[in-house]
């Protein structure tokens, strides 16, 4: 696994003598809708764009020529300064972060009185200005090289490194049972409904096949190659099979005129928008009657499943725990568990007729979430599907997200939901949880299967739902702390590292984990993620592994296989007409 570095460039960093720029008074120079138009054009055409000057990905164009060599000048004196031969300028969230400083600001205080000659060099340097204040994040004390890593891919970036056509393909497959769920579970029946309500459809399908369309229409405008925002007419457009609902449209999307408050100095004032909630919800704006522009695309991918939980939410009583019970771990992670089981597999729990009829065994104290035995190898799953606080991300503050994350995957001391009681007794959560089990067994007290052998080999694995989450870096900190604990709980016993992948992973991959069985993937893993003493039993993690990685790498999915789910997932929402791709 290669890693590139690349600075993100700052304001300062060309402008070392001026003082911080008022983005918000740069921007009222001009219109709003110019602003967000350029956005678009930002999201879709320099995201992550490296170097300048760019002859294929040019920033400025001749209008602004009277800026262009001080600024050529001023990149080639940074570069050879500090030595550095590549430069981001733009990436994914200084777009979102642009977008939310402008929609932040009443449409009414836009000028639009601007000269045309400078708004390109005006709004490369509003970019890194926000670049600099997106770079601010804070920590205590020294960070390891997997926290770093973790840091620089998640609080800066959680929105990118995400494969589009993966993310296409995943947000169907999950979205299909979801609503399977929410149609067909009696405790869901408040929620589908008041979901029915807010969208204004009578269907599921009336929502999806719109998602699919303006997905469909915005690869179009992308594959054009033009670097120009498009806006679609709804009035116009020739919609022969009433494949979009002008109800959903106009719940995906935000006014042009709206106003949504944000304060960059104050986190408490950016509860409209905080962690982008508003635009992850509605990435289409309305930029006129009938007219509609679409700003992200991976915003509106991760549309149709991802953010569809804020929808419903409200309409479940503890809405997170029956959630992440009844739907991800029963309906998404242990029938992906279930299809990956090989030929080796000597007893697994729960029953196949349990995962396929629904049936909730009754449940005793240490049982994972999935158990699975490959004569004496033991694979234990724990599968959570958490969420980290919008607030805790938009601060960047490592130290407190670290907490929170060890709070949701080891032990909970506390609520982090300030409405709930504080808690009386610390519960054990995914790693602890996952320990505890493996105690268990080393003590006989494990009641799921009776015929474990006397000696055997532990393989932890906890599944993450949020693929956002399973990123190099995270490996290598939920390892330290399960290091830490077995060293404590079991010295002597085999406990091989901790496999931290995604349910995304376990699905696609479940070919290769039903052709060679978990323990020899993992074992495959091991060779290159740990190093072994002599002893056989101690190791030491490499910080930059990471499992979901390792599987892309190492079992490649063929082109001819990824068609064929591409395809099958644009069937499992009803369409006719199959596209070759979203990249």
């Amino acid at each position: 696994m290669e890693f590139t570095i690349q600075k993100i460039l700052e304001f300062h960093d060309l402008f070392p003598k001026e003082k911080d720029l008022d983005v918000r008074t740069i921007l009222k120079k001009y219109s709003r809708e110019y602003i967000v138009r350029c956005c678009h054009v930002l999201c879709n055409n320099y995201s992550n764009s490296a170097f300048i000057p760019d002859n294929n990905n040019t920033f400025f164009s001749e209008v602004s020529k009277k800026h262009i060599p001080g600024l050529n000048e001023k990149i080639s004196k940074y570069l050879n300064t500090t030595g550095q031969d590549r430069v981001c300028y733009c990436t994914v969230k200084t777009a979102l972060e642009l977008m939310r400083v402008a929609f932040s600001i009443p449409v009414q205080e836009y000028k639009n009185e601007g000269q045309k000659e400078d708004f390109e060099y005006d709004l490369f340097r509003s970019v890194l200005m926000l670049n600099e204040n997106l770079m601010a994040f804070s920590h205590a004390g020294q960070l390891d090289l997997a926290t770093l890593l973790f840091a620089n891919y998640y609080v800066q970036n959680d929105i990118i490194n995400q494969n589009q056509s993966d993310t296409f393909v995943r947000q169907i497959i999950h979205y299909k049972k979801l609503v399977d769920f929410l149609e067909n579970h009696p405790k869901c029946a408040n929620a589908y409904e008041v979901f029915m309500q807010k969208m204004g459809i009578n269907s599921m399908d009336e929502y999806s096949k719109t998602w699919m369309s303006l997905v469909s229409l915005s690869m179009g405008y992308l594959k054009s190659g033009v670097k120009a925002c498009p806006i679609f007419d709804y009035n116009q457009l020739k919609d022969e099979d009433h494949l979009i609902s002008k109800s959903v449209l106009d719940n995906l999307c935000i006014d042009i005129t709206a106003t949504i408050p944000y304060d960059a100095e104050d986190a408490e004032s950016r509860d409209n928008n905080v962690d982008y909630r508003t635009f992850r919800s509605h990435p289409l704006v309305r930029v006129d009657s009938g007219k509609y522009l679409i700003y992200s695309l991976h915003l509106l991918l991760e549309r149709l499943y991802s953010s569809l939980f804020f929808d419903i939410k409200d309409g479940f009583k503890n809405a997170f725990a029956f959630y992440n019970k009844e739907f991800v771990e029963r309906r998404l992670f242990q029938p992906a568990a279930l299809a990956a089981l090989s030929k080796h597999t000597s007893f697994f729990w729960p029953t196949k007729h349990d995962v396929e009829e629904l049936n909730a065994p009754t449940e005793i104290d240490g049982q994972p979430d999935f158990y699975v035995r490959e004569d004496y190898n033991i694979i234990l799953f724990e599968c959570k599907a958490i969420r980290i606080k919008g607030e805790v991300k938009d601060k960047s503050d490592i130290t407190e997200l670290l907490d929170l994350l060890k709070q949701k995957l080891y032990q909970s001391t506390k609520n982090t939901d300030k409405s709930r009681k504080e808690k009386k007794k610390p519960e054990d959560l995914g790693v602890k949880q996952l320990g505890n089990q493996m105690k268990l067994i080393d003590d006989d007290d494990f009641e799921l299967d009776k015929n474990i052998p006397d000696e055997v080999a532990y393989y932890p694995v906890l599944v993450l739902e949020d693929t956002h989450l399973v990123i190099p870096g995270i490996s290598g900190i939920i390892n330290s702390w399960y290091k830490d604990l077995i060293d404590k709980e079991l010295p002597n016993q085999m406990c091989h590292p901790l496999v931290v992948m995604s349910i995304n992973t376990l699905i696609w991959h479940r070919q290769a984990f039903a052709r060679f069985g978990f323990h020899t993937i993992f074992d495959n893993y091991y060779s290159k993620a740990a190093k072994y003493e002599k002893d056989g039993i101690h190791w030491s993690f490499n910080p930059f592994s990471d499992f979901d990685t390792f599987m892309m790498e190492h079992y490649k999915i063929s082109k001819l296989e990824r068609q064929k789910m591409f395809n099958e997932s644009l069937n499992a929402l009803g369409l006719k007409k199959k596209i070759t791709s979203v990249n």
